[in-house]
């Protein structure tokens, strides 16, 4: 694998990531701040998925460098 497709990836699943959440998040968060206590169980949704989006990202980078380095 070189850097080109090591980039193409991670610019794939950021892009993925990005577009697949509403374009008006940023004021839903703020709503959610703002609101009761019952909504604050699902707080931890979008850190799982930016978890899992870090994961595969970094899981590219090492198989790009296992690969060079063989």
């Amino acid at each position: 694998m070189s850097v080109v497709t090591v980039l193409t990836a991670a610019t794939v699943v950021v892009a993925g990531y990005r577009l697949g959440h509403h374009p008006f998040a940023g004021r839903a968060r703020q709503r959610q701040k703002r609101a009761a206590r019952h909504t604050q169980p699902n707080a931890w949704i979008p850190t799982a998925q930016f978890m899992t989006v870090l994961l595969v990202v970094l899981a590219v980078m090492f198989a790009a460098a296992y690969d060079a380095g063989n």
